[in-house]
Protein backbone atom coordinates (compact mmCIF):
# COMPACT_ATOMS: atom_id res chain seq x y z
CA UNK A 1 0.00 0.00 0.00
CA UNK A 2 1.46 3.44 -1.04
CA UNK A 3 0.39 6.37 1.66
CA UNK A 4 0.83 9.36 -0.11
CA UNK A 5 2.23 12.33 2.22
CA UNK A 6 4.43 15.69 2.38
CA UNK A 7 6.67 16.44 5.56
CA UNK A 8 7.96 19.95 6.07
CA UNK A 9 10.21 20.69 9.16
CA UNK A 10 8.27 23.93 10.84
CA UNK A 11 8.68 26.09 13.87
CA UNK A 12 6.07 26.23 16.16
CA UNK A 13 5.59 29.80 15.12
CA UNK A 14 5.20 29.01 11.66
CA UNK A 15 2.93 25.88 12.40
CA UNK A 16 0.50 28.14 14.12
CA UNK A 17 0.53 30.60 10.95
CA UNK A 18 -1.23 31.82 7.78
CA UNK A 19 -3.98 30.33 6.77
CA UNK A 20 -3.29 27.28 9.03
CA UNK A 21 -6.22 26.06 11.42
CA UNK A 22 -6.40 22.37 13.01
CA UNK A 23 -9.21 20.72 13.30
CA UNK A 24 -9.89 17.09 15.56
CA UNK A 25 -11.75 14.52 13.13
CA UNK A 26 -14.92 12.89 14.23
CA UNK A 27 -12.73 9.74 15.41
CA UNK A 28 -10.13 11.55 17.46
CA UNK A 29 -10.51 10.86 21.45
CA UNK A 30 -10.75 13.58 23.30
CA UNK A 31 -7.83 15.89 25.48
CA UNK A 32 -6.12 13.61 27.89
CA UNK A 33 -3.14 15.05 29.38
CA UNK A 34 -2.66 15.81 32.95
CA UNK A 35 -0.90 18.73 34.46
CA UNK A 36 1.70 16.28 35.35
CA UNK A 37 2.41 15.73 31.67
CA UNK A 38 1.93 19.39 30.42
CA UNK A 39 4.17 20.08 33.40
CA UNK A 40 7.29 17.99 31.92
CA UNK A 41 6.39 19.54 28.45
CA UNK A 42 7.22 22.90 29.95
CA UNK A 43 10.00 21.62 31.97
CA UNK A 44 11.90 20.27 28.95
CA UNK A 45 11.14 23.80 26.74
CA UNK A 46 11.85 25.66 29.62
CA UNK A 47 15.16 23.67 30.20
CA UNK A 48 16.09 23.70 26.15
CA UNK A 49 15.20 27.79 26.61
CA UNK A 50 18.02 28.51 29.46
CA UNK A 51 20.42 26.11 27.78
CA UNK A 52 20.39 28.39 24.76
CA UNK A 53 21.70 31.53 26.81
CA UNK A 54 17.53 32.67 27.09
CA UNK A 55 17.00 32.53 23.57
CA UNK A 56 19.90 34.79 22.75
CA UNK A 57 22.07 32.68 20.89
CA UNK A 58 21.57 30.77 17.31
CA UNK A 59 21.25 26.97 19.18
CA UNK A 60 19.53 25.52 21.34
CA UNK A 61 16.51 24.58 19.29
CA UNK A 62 14.07 21.88 20.77
CA UNK A 63 12.09 19.32 18.65
CA UNK A 64 9.04 18.46 19.83
CA UNK A 65 8.19 15.77 17.46
CA UNK A 66 5.98 14.99 14.40
CA UNK A 67 2.40 16.15 13.97
CA UNK A 68 0.32 13.89 11.61
CA UNK A 69 -2.33 15.51 10.03
CA UNK A 70 -4.57 14.82 7.02
CA UNK A 71 -6.12 17.39 4.64
CA UNK A 72 -8.72 16.74 1.83
CA UNK A 73 -7.90 19.89 -0.46
CA UNK A 74 -6.00 22.86 0.24
CA UNK A 75 -8.23 25.07 0.99
CA UNK A 76 -9.75 22.77 3.92
CA UNK A 77 -8.40 22.76 7.78
CA UNK A 78 -6.10 20.11 8.96
CA UNK A 79 -8.00 16.97 10.68
CA UNK A 80 -4.82 15.85 13.19
CA UNK A 81 -4.38 12.25 13.40
CA UNK A 82 -1.26 12.05 15.76
CA UNK A 83 -0.25 15.04 17.91
CA UNK A 84 -3.70 16.74 19.21
CA UNK A 85 -2.09 16.75 23.43
CA UNK A 86 1.03 18.33 22.40
CA UNK A 87 -0.69 20.84 19.85
CA UNK A 88 -3.13 21.79 22.63
CA UNK A 89 -0.90 21.94 25.22
CA UNK A 90 1.22 24.32 23.06
CA UNK A 91 -1.64 26.46 22.70
CA UNK A 92 -2.59 26.86 26.69
CA UNK A 93 1.52 27.46 27.36
CA UNK A 94 1.17 30.41 24.94
CA UNK A 95 -2.37 31.63 25.99
CA UNK A 96 -0.83 31.58 29.71
CA UNK A 97 2.28 33.49 28.46
CA UNK A 98 0.43 35.78 26.55
CA UNK A 99 -1.87 36.95 29.67
CA UNK A 100 1.01 37.85 31.19
CA UNK A 101 2.56 40.40 29.01
CA UNK A 102 1.12 43.65 28.92
CA UNK A 103 -0.91 45.35 26.06
CA UNK A 104 1.76 45.90 23.24
CA UNK A 105 2.15 44.72 19.54
CA UNK A 106 4.08 41.45 20.60
CA UNK A 107 1.14 40.41 22.73
CA UNK A 108 -1.39 41.21 19.55
CA UNK A 109 1.23 39.06 17.53
CA UNK A 110 1.14 36.46 20.10
CA UNK A 111 -2.43 36.41 19.71
CA UNK A 112 -2.67 36.03 15.89
CA UNK A 113 -1.05 31.96 17.13
CA UNK A 114 -3.81 31.50 18.71
CA UNK A 115 -6.65 32.93 16.55
CA UNK A 116 -6.19 33.32 12.75
CA UNK A 117 -7.31 36.74 11.89
CA UNK A 118 -9.15 37.95 8.91
CA UNK A 119 -7.52 38.10 5.56
CA UNK A 120 -10.26 39.98 3.31
CA UNK A 121 -7.91 39.76 0.53
CA UNK A 122 -7.73 36.22 0.93
CA UNK A 123 -11.48 35.06 1.64
CA UNK A 124 -10.41 34.20 5.17
CA UNK A 125 -12.10 34.39 8.06
CA UNK A 126 -11.59 34.99 11.60
CA UNK A 127 -10.89 31.55 13.31
CA UNK A 128 -9.25 29.81 16.03
CA UNK A 129 -6.44 28.04 15.47
CA UNK A 130 -7.17 24.78 16.73
CA UNK A 131 -10.44 23.35 17.30
CA UNK A 132 -11.18 20.42 20.07
CA UNK A 133 -14.51 18.60 19.53
CA UNK A 134 -18.04 20.58 20.00
CA UNK A 135 -18.90 19.48 23.07
CA UNK A 136 -15.44 21.15 24.59
CA UNK A 137 -14.53 24.05 21.71
CA UNK A 138 -16.80 27.00 24.22
CA UNK A 139 -14.50 26.47 27.01
CA UNK A 140 -11.26 25.96 24.94
CA UNK A 141 -12.18 29.56 23.40
CA UNK A 142 -12.87 31.00 26.68
CA UNK A 143 -9.80 29.91 28.32
CA UNK A 144 -7.37 30.02 25.26
CA UNK A 145 -8.69 32.09 22.59
CA UNK A 146 -9.71 34.31 24.17
CA UNK A 147 -7.59 37.81 25.56
CA UNK A 148 -6.78 36.71 29.22
CA UNK A 149 -9.09 33.91 29.24
CA UNK A 150 -6.13 32.04 31.38
CA UNK A 151 -7.02 34.41 33.97
CA UNK A 152 -10.50 33.78 34.32
CA UNK A 153 -10.54 30.08 34.92
CA UNK A 154 -12.96 28.27 36.34
CA UNK A 155 -12.11 25.60 39.01
CA UNK A 156 -13.72 22.22 36.80
CA UNK A 157 -14.59 22.15 33.21
CA UNK A 158 -18.33 21.00 31.65
CA UNK A 159 -16.34 17.89 30.32
CA UNK A 160 -13.75 15.31 31.42
CA UNK A 161 -11.71 16.75 29.02
CA UNK A 162 -12.36 20.39 29.66
CA UNK A 163 -11.76 19.54 32.69
CA UNK A 164 -7.86 18.34 32.95
CA UNK A 165 -7.26 21.24 30.15
CA UNK A 166 -8.07 23.49 33.26
CA UNK A 167 -5.84 21.19 35.30
CA UNK A 168 -3.38 21.78 33.18
CA UNK A 169 -3.70 25.65 32.30
CA UNK A 170 -3.53 26.39 36.47
CA UNK A 171 -0.49 24.00 36.58
CA UNK A 172 1.51 25.71 33.84
CA UNK A 173 0.42 29.30 35.51
CA UNK A 174 1.60 27.97 38.89
CA UNK A 175 5.19 26.51 36.84
CA UNK A 176 5.44 29.81 35.28
CA UNK A 177 4.91 32.39 37.80
CA UNK A 178 4.75 35.80 38.11
CA UNK A 179 7.96 36.41 36.39
CA UNK A 180 9.36 39.68 34.56
CA UNK A 181 7.31 40.79 30.92
CA UNK A 182 10.79 40.47 29.28
CA UNK A 183 11.34 36.75 30.43
CA UNK A 184 8.06 36.02 29.48
CA UNK A 185 8.39 37.45 26.19
CA UNK A 186 11.72 35.69 25.44
CA UNK A 187 10.34 32.36 26.42
CA UNK A 188 7.11 32.69 23.98
CA UNK A 189 9.52 33.94 21.06
CA UNK A 190 11.93 31.07 22.12
CA UNK A 191 8.60 28.36 21.96
CA UNK A 192 7.78 30.30 18.35
CA UNK A 193 10.83 30.37 16.75
CA UNK A 194 13.34 27.23 18.27
CA UNK A 195 11.18 24.85 18.83
CA UNK A 196 10.11 22.64 16.16
CA UNK A 197 7.82 20.03 14.77
CA UNK A 198 7.60 18.07 11.59
CA UNK A 199 4.48 17.83 9.87
CA UNK A 200 3.32 15.04 7.81
CA UNK A 201 0.45 15.58 5.45
CA UNK A 202 -1.32 12.98 4.18
CA UNK A 203 -4.72 13.17 1.81
CA UNK A 204 -6.73 10.77 3.85
CA UNK A 205 -7.47 9.53 7.50
CA UNK A 206 -6.83 6.63 6.56
CA UNK A 207 -3.16 7.24 5.12
CA UNK A 208 -2.41 9.26 8.41
CA UNK A 209 -3.85 6.44 10.50
CA UNK A 210 -1.69 3.54 8.76
CA UNK A 211 1.24 6.29 8.84
CA UNK A 212 0.34 6.57 12.81
CA UNK A 213 0.26 2.74 13.27
CA UNK A 214 3.51 2.38 11.38
CA UNK A 215 5.79 4.69 13.20
CA UNK A 216 4.63 3.83 16.38
CA UNK A 217 4.30 7.57 17.71
CA UNK A 218 3.71 8.04 20.86
CA UNK A 219 0.43 8.40 22.76
CA UNK A 220 -2.50 6.17 22.72
CA UNK A 221 -3.28 4.44 19.59
CA UNK A 222 -6.77 4.96 17.68
CA UNK A 223 -8.22 1.67 17.08
CA UNK A 224 -9.73 0.13 13.49
CA UNK A 225 -13.20 1.30 14.99
CA UNK A 226 -12.13 4.72 15.55
CA UNK A 227 -11.13 5.29 11.58
CA UNK A 228 -13.94 2.82 11.06
CA UNK A 229 -16.04 5.54 12.73
CA UNK A 230 -14.37 8.55 11.34
CA UNK A 231 -15.46 6.82 7.78
CA UNK A 232 -18.87 6.25 8.17
CA UNK A 233 -19.48 9.48 9.93
CA UNK A 234 -18.13 11.25 7.81
CA UNK A 235 -19.43 9.75 4.54
CA UNK A 236 -23.10 10.57 5.76
CA UNK A 237 -21.81 13.78 7.57
CA UNK A 238 -24.06 13.57 10.24
CA UNK A 239 -23.50 15.13 13.73
CA UNK A 240 -26.50 13.02 14.91
CA UNK A 241 -24.91 9.74 13.62
CA UNK A 242 -21.57 10.74 15.63
CA UNK A 243 -24.29 11.55 18.80
CA UNK A 244 -25.46 8.05 18.67
CA UNK A 245 -22.12 6.48 17.92
CA UNK A 246 -20.82 7.65 21.39
CA UNK A 247 -24.08 6.29 23.31
CA UNK A 248 -23.42 3.11 21.52
CA UNK A 249 -19.46 2.95 22.70
CA UNK A 250 -20.28 4.04 26.13
CA UNK A 251 -23.31 1.80 26.58
CA UNK A 252 -21.68 -1.60 25.21
CA UNK A 253 -17.61 -0.99 25.06
CA UNK A 254 -15.24 -0.42 22.37
CA UNK A 255 -14.44 -3.73 22.57
CA UNK A 256 -18.30 -5.04 22.09
CA UNK A 257 -18.83 -2.96 19.84
CA UNK A 258 -15.91 -3.61 17.43
CA UNK A 259 -17.19 -7.35 17.57
CA UNK A 260 -20.39 -6.07 16.06
CA UNK A 261 -19.02 -4.01 13.41
CA UNK A 262 -17.07 -7.86 12.17
CA UNK A 263 -20.64 -8.76 12.51
CA UNK A 264 -22.02 -6.58 10.02
CA UNK A 265 -19.20 -6.92 8.09
CA UNK A 266 -19.56 -10.75 7.75
CA UNK A 267 -22.89 -10.26 6.92
CA UNK A 268 -22.50 -8.01 4.22
CA UNK A 269 -19.07 -9.94 2.78
CA UNK A 270 -18.27 -13.63 4.30
CA UNK A 271 -14.91 -13.57 2.89
CA UNK A 272 -14.15 -11.80 6.35
CA UNK A 273 -14.76 -13.93 8.35
CA UNK A 274 -11.41 -14.56 10.84
CA UNK A 275 -10.38 -11.29 9.25
CA UNK A 276 -8.64 -8.38 11.21
CA UNK A 277 -11.83 -5.51 11.37
CA UNK A 278 -8.95 -3.25 9.83
CA UNK A 279 -8.44 -5.98 7.05
CA UNK A 280 -12.26 -6.85 6.76
CA UNK A 281 -13.31 -3.44 6.00
CA UNK A 282 -10.68 -2.72 3.24
CA UNK A 283 -12.23 -6.15 2.01
CA UNK A 284 -15.59 -4.73 2.23
CA UNK A 285 -14.27 -1.63 0.69
CA UNK A 286 -12.77 -2.80 -2.39
CA UNK A 287 -16.42 -3.57 -3.63
CA UNK A 288 -18.59 -0.68 -3.89
CA UNK A 289 -21.58 -2.37 -3.60
CA UNK A 290 -20.77 -3.73 -0.87
CA UNK A 291 -19.20 -0.86 0.68
CA UNK A 292 -22.67 0.80 0.60
CA UNK A 293 -24.63 -2.33 2.20
CA UNK A 294 -22.32 -1.95 5.01
CA UNK A 295 -21.86 1.78 5.83
CA UNK A 296 -25.92 1.77 5.15
CA UNK A 297 -26.61 -1.01 7.60
CA UNK A 298 -23.62 -0.04 10.32
CA UNK A 299 -25.53 3.43 10.30
CA UNK A 300 -28.60 1.81 10.94
CA UNK A 301 -27.68 -0.85 13.50
CA UNK A 302 -26.22 2.72 14.99
CA UNK A 303 -29.25 5.18 14.63
CA UNK A 304 -31.52 2.18 15.65
CA UNK A 305 -29.63 2.53 18.68
CA UNK A 306 -30.79 5.52 19.07
CA UNK A 307 -34.53 4.78 18.87
CA UNK A 308 -34.14 2.45 21.24
CA UNK A 309 -32.78 4.52 23.69
CA UNK A 310 -36.01 7.02 23.10
CA UNK A 311 -38.59 4.56 22.83
CA UNK A 312 -39.20 5.70 19.06
CA UNK A 313 -38.55 3.24 17.20
CA UNK A 314 -39.77 3.85 13.52
CA UNK A 315 -40.75 -0.20 13.08
CA UNK A 316 -43.14 0.07 16.25
CA UNK A 317 -44.57 2.94 15.62
CA UNK A 318 -48.26 1.87 14.60
CA UNK A 319 -47.74 -1.36 16.05
CA UNK A 320 -48.98 -1.70 19.62
CA UNK A 321 -47.88 -5.44 20.42
CA UNK A 322 -44.17 -4.10 18.98
CA UNK A 323 -44.02 -1.20 21.02
CA UNK A 324 -44.93 -3.60 24.60
CA UNK A 325 -42.94 -6.38 23.57
CA UNK A 326 -39.53 -4.22 23.28
CA UNK A 327 -40.11 -2.17 26.17
CA UNK A 328 -40.71 -5.35 28.25
CA UNK A 329 -36.97 -6.65 26.54
CA UNK A 330 -35.51 -3.20 27.91
CA UNK A 331 -36.72 -3.90 31.52
CA UNK A 332 -34.12 -6.84 31.59
CA UNK A 333 -31.47 -6.15 34.56
CA UNK A 334 -28.68 -6.58 31.27
CA UNK A 335 -27.83 -5.16 28.15
CA UNK A 336 -26.41 -8.24 26.47
CA UNK A 337 -29.34 -8.18 24.29
CA UNK A 338 -28.92 -4.95 22.82
CA UNK A 339 -26.31 -5.82 19.84
CA UNK A 340 -28.50 -8.62 18.52
CA UNK A 341 -31.78 -6.74 18.87
CA UNK A 342 -29.65 -3.85 16.87
CA UNK A 343 -28.34 -6.81 14.41
CA UNK A 344 -31.83 -7.85 14.07
CA UNK A 345 -33.13 -4.61 13.31
CA UNK A 346 -30.50 -3.31 10.99
CA UNK A 347 -31.57 -6.34 8.55
CA UNK A 348 -34.78 -4.37 8.12
CA UNK A 349 -36.99 -7.26 9.15
CA UNK A 350 -40.71 -7.38 8.70
CA UNK A 351 -42.79 -6.10 11.40
CA UNK A 352 -44.30 -9.64 12.28
CA UNK A 353 -41.06 -11.38 12.17
CA UNK A 354 -39.61 -8.59 14.42
CA UNK A 355 -42.39 -9.20 17.19
CA UNK A 356 -41.54 -12.78 17.17
CA UNK A 357 -37.87 -12.30 17.32
CA UNK A 358 -38.41 -9.87 20.37
CA UNK A 359 -40.69 -12.10 22.20
CA UNK A 360 -38.72 -14.85 22.32
CA UNK A 361 -36.01 -12.61 23.27
CA UNK A 362 -37.92 -11.62 26.20
CA UNK A 363 -38.70 -15.10 27.02
CA UNK A 364 -34.57 -16.21 26.89
CA UNK A 365 -34.04 -13.36 29.00
CA UNK A 366 -36.20 -13.73 31.62
CA UNK A 367 -35.83 -17.07 31.43
CA UNK A 368 -31.64 -17.36 31.94
CA UNK A 369 -32.52 -14.92 34.73
CA UNK A 370 -34.91 -17.58 36.58
CA UNK A 371 -32.40 -20.03 35.89
CA UNK A 372 -29.40 -17.88 37.64
CA UNK A 373 -27.49 -17.98 34.54
CA UNK A 374 -23.91 -15.67 35.04
CA UNK A 375 -23.19 -12.46 33.21
CA UNK A 376 -20.60 -15.04 31.23
CA UNK A 377 -23.39 -17.08 30.24
CA UNK A 378 -25.58 -14.22 29.64
CA UNK A 379 -22.84 -12.83 27.54
CA UNK A 380 -22.36 -16.00 25.03
CA UNK A 381 -26.11 -16.95 24.79
CA UNK A 382 -26.68 -13.58 23.25
CA UNK A 383 -23.13 -13.98 21.06
CA UNK A 384 -24.70 -16.98 19.69
CA UNK A 385 -27.67 -15.71 18.90
CA UNK A 386 -25.92 -12.86 16.77
CA UNK A 387 -24.59 -16.09 15.21
CA UNK A 388 -27.80 -17.22 14.35
CA UNK A 389 -29.51 -13.72 12.68
CA UNK A 390 -25.81 -13.51 10.76
CA UNK A 391 -26.76 -17.11 9.12
CA UNK A 392 -30.38 -15.66 8.71
CA UNK A 393 -31.99 -18.42 10.53
CA UNK A 394 -32.59 -17.32 13.48
CA UNK A 395 -36.25 -17.73 13.90
CA UNK A 396 -36.44 -20.78 11.42
CA UNK A 397 -34.02 -23.29 13.07
CA UNK A 398 -35.51 -25.07 15.83
CA UNK A 399 -31.92 -25.50 17.95
CA UNK A 400 -31.42 -21.63 17.49
CA UNK A 401 -29.99 -20.19 20.84
CA UNK A 402 -32.47 -17.44 20.57
CA UNK A 403 -35.11 -20.42 22.17
CA UNK A 404 -34.96 -22.13 25.35
CA UNK A 405 -34.06 -25.49 25.40
CA UNK A 406 -36.07 -28.51 26.23
CA UNK A 407 -34.26 -28.83 29.32
CA UNK A 408 -33.88 -25.08 30.04
CA UNK A 409 -37.67 -25.12 29.95
CA UNK A 410 -38.45 -27.96 31.86
CA UNK A 411 -35.69 -26.41 34.60
CA UNK A 412 -37.62 -23.45 34.81
CA UNK A 413 -41.27 -24.63 35.49
CA UNK A 414 -39.46 -26.71 38.17
CA UNK A 415 -38.15 -23.06 39.60
CA UNK A 416 -41.50 -21.64 39.49
CA UNK A 417 -43.32 -24.51 40.87
CA UNK A 418 -41.46 -24.47 44.11
CA UNK A 419 -40.47 -22.13 46.95
CA UNK A 420 -38.36 -19.11 45.79
CA UNK A 421 -35.23 -18.50 48.29
CA UNK A 422 -34.64 -15.03 49.59
CA UNK A 423 -31.68 -14.75 47.66
CA UNK A 424 -33.55 -15.39 43.99
CA UNK A 425 -32.38 -12.07 42.40
CA UNK A 426 -35.13 -13.28 39.56
CA UNK A 427 -38.24 -12.30 41.61
CA UNK A 428 -38.25 -8.64 41.46
CA UNK A 429 -38.02 -8.83 37.04
CA UNK A 430 -40.03 -12.07 36.88
CA UNK A 431 -43.39 -10.22 38.86
CA UNK A 432 -42.56 -6.59 37.29
CA UNK A 433 -42.62 -8.46 34.17
CA UNK A 434 -46.00 -10.13 35.32
CA UNK A 435 -47.41 -6.88 36.55
CA UNK A 436 -46.64 -5.06 33.10
CA UNK A 437 -48.38 -8.74 31.01
CA UNK A 438 -51.79 -7.64 33.06
CA UNK A 439 -51.80 -3.91 32.41
CA UNK A 440 -54.74 -2.99 30.43
CA UNK A 441 -53.63 -2.97 26.88
CA UNK A 442 -54.97 0.83 26.48
CA UNK A 443 -52.42 1.52 28.99
CA UNK A 444 -48.71 1.98 27.94
CA UNK A 445 -46.50 -1.07 29.58
CA UNK A 446 -44.39 0.60 32.18
CA UNK A 447 -42.07 -1.31 34.80
CA UNK A 448 -42.02 0.97 37.74
CA UNK A 449 -38.56 1.35 39.49
CA UNK A 450 -39.21 2.21 43.42
CA UNK A 451 -41.27 -0.44 44.18
CA UNK A 452 -40.82 -3.32 47.06
CA UNK A 453 -41.31 -7.16 47.10
CA UNK A 454 -43.94 -8.17 49.56
CA UNK A 455 -44.76 -11.47 50.99
CA UNK A 456 -48.30 -11.44 51.88
CA UNK A 457 -48.39 -14.27 54.40
CA UNK A 458 -45.07 -13.20 56.23
CA UNK A 459 -42.23 -15.40 56.42
CA UNK A 460 -41.58 -14.58 59.77
CA UNK A 461 -44.75 -13.61 61.43
CA UNK A 462 -44.56 -12.25 65.08
CA UNK A 463 -44.99 -15.32 68.18
CA UNK A 464 -48.75 -13.88 68.31
CA UNK A 465 -49.86 -13.25 65.15
CA UNK A 466 -52.96 -14.58 63.66
CA UNK A 467 -50.70 -16.05 60.69
CA UNK A 468 -49.49 -18.23 63.28
CA UNK A 469 -52.44 -19.38 64.55
CA UNK A 470 -53.99 -19.64 60.61
CA UNK A 471 -50.81 -21.48 59.56
CA UNK A 472 -49.68 -23.83 62.71
CA UNK A 473 -47.69 -26.21 60.82
CA UNK A 474 -44.17 -24.30 60.62
CA UNK A 475 -42.43 -25.75 57.85
CA UNK A 476 -45.57 -25.88 55.35
CA UNK A 477 -45.70 -21.89 56.60
CA UNK A 478 -42.24 -21.14 55.94
CA UNK A 479 -42.53 -23.18 52.41
CA UNK A 480 -46.20 -21.49 51.57
CA UNK A 481 -44.48 -17.69 51.82
CA UNK A 482 -41.85 -18.23 49.24
CA UNK A 483 -44.65 -19.26 46.69
CA UNK A 484 -44.46 -17.41 43.72
CA UNK A 485 -48.02 -16.84 44.16
CA UNK A 486 -47.39 -15.24 47.70
CA UNK A 487 -45.61 -12.54 46.47
CA UNK A 488 -46.78 -8.49 45.77
CA UNK A 489 -45.53 -5.61 44.61
CA UNK A 490 -46.15 -2.59 46.54
CA UNK A 491 -44.68 1.04 46.19
CA UNK A 492 -42.14 2.70 48.60
CA UNK A 493 -44.86 4.70 49.96
CA UNK A 494 -46.70 2.11 51.82
CA UNK A 495 -45.75 1.88 55.70
CA UNK A 496 -43.38 -0.92 56.26
CA UNK A 497 -44.58 -1.79 59.46
CA UNK A 498 -47.76 -3.28 57.96
CA UNK A 499 -45.94 -5.84 56.59
CA UNK A 500 -47.07 -8.46 59.48
CA UNK A 501 -50.52 -6.93 59.50
CA UNK A 502 -53.32 -9.90 59.24
CA UNK A 503 -54.90 -10.08 55.46
CA UNK A 504 -58.16 -8.36 56.10
CA UNK A 505 -55.96 -4.97 57.13
CA UNK A 506 -53.27 -5.74 54.97
CA UNK A 507 -55.47 -5.48 52.51
CA UNK A 508 -57.95 -2.83 53.41
CA UNK A 509 -53.79 -0.52 54.26
CA UNK A 510 -51.10 -2.44 51.87
CA UNK A 511 -53.57 -3.94 48.73
CA UNK A 512 -56.51 -1.66 48.20
CA UNK A 513 -54.37 1.69 48.65
CA UNK A 514 -53.99 4.23 45.58
CA UNK A 515 -50.46 3.67 45.35
CA UNK A 516 -50.71 -0.22 45.15
CA UNK A 517 -53.95 -0.13 42.62
CA UNK A 518 -51.57 0.92 39.84
CA UNK A 519 -49.80 -2.64 39.65
CA UNK A 520 -52.32 -4.92 38.63
CA UNK A 521 -50.33 -7.75 40.25
CA UNK A 522 -51.17 -6.16 43.72
CA UNK A 523 -54.66 -5.05 42.96
CA UNK A 524 -55.93 -8.25 41.89
CA UNK A 525 -55.56 -8.89 45.89
CA UNK A 526 -58.75 -7.46 46.57
CA UNK A 527 -60.48 -10.21 45.23
CA UNK A 528 -59.48 -12.64 47.88
CA UNK A 529 -61.89 -12.85 51.10
CA UNK A 530 -58.98 -14.04 52.51
CA UNK A 531 -55.56 -15.96 52.36
CA UNK A 532 -55.35 -19.44 52.74
CA UNK A 533 -53.09 -22.41 51.63
CA UNK A 534 -55.72 -22.69 48.91
CA UNK A 535 -55.68 -19.23 48.03
CA UNK A 536 -51.99 -19.10 47.59
CA UNK A 537 -51.89 -22.50 45.28
CA UNK A 538 -55.10 -20.90 43.77
CA UNK A 539 -52.45 -17.01 42.72
CA UNK A 540 -49.65 -19.84 42.20
CA UNK A 541 -51.58 -21.62 39.13
CA UNK A 542 -52.98 -17.91 38.36
CA UNK A 543 -49.12 -16.63 38.06
CA UNK A 544 -47.22 -19.41 36.71
CA UNK A 545 -49.36 -19.95 34.37
CA UNK A 546 -49.14 -16.49 32.81
CA UNK A 547 -44.76 -17.14 33.09
CA UNK A 548 -45.13 -19.81 31.07
CA UNK A 549 -46.87 -17.99 28.35
CA UNK A 550 -44.38 -14.73 28.62
CA UNK A 551 -41.45 -17.80 28.70
CA UNK A 552 -43.00 -20.10 26.31
CA UNK A 553 -42.64 -22.84 28.32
Amino acid sequence: MTIRMECQTLPVGELLSGSRTYGMPIFQRPYSWTSEEAGQLYDDIETAFHNSDGGAGTGGYYFLGQLIVSQSNPNAPFEVIDGQQRLITLSALLAVLRDLLPQTDFRNHLQDHLVRPENAARGLPRAVRVTLRDIDSDEYIRWIATSNGTQSLVASGDTDATQRLADVIAGLKDAIGSPQSKFVADLASYILNRCYVVLVITSSAMDGYELFRSINARGQSLTDLDIIRGEIINRYHSSTLAAAWNQIEDRIGIEQLSTYVKSILSLVHPETRGMALRDGFRAVLAHPSKSFVFTDTLKKFVEIFEQLESGDLELAQGSEELSRIITCVQALPFDDWVPAALLWLAQSPSQRDTIEFFKYLDALGLGLLVLGATTNTITERMRKVIERILSQDCLSKADSALFLTRPERAKIREKLSSPIGNKSRFVRPLLLRLNAEMLDKTIPTYFPRNVTLEHILPQKPGPRSQWRAKFPDQKRRVELSQMLGNFAILSTKVNPKASNFDFHKKREIMFGSSDSNVFPLTAQLVRYSDWTPEAIMKRQTELTDLAREILRL
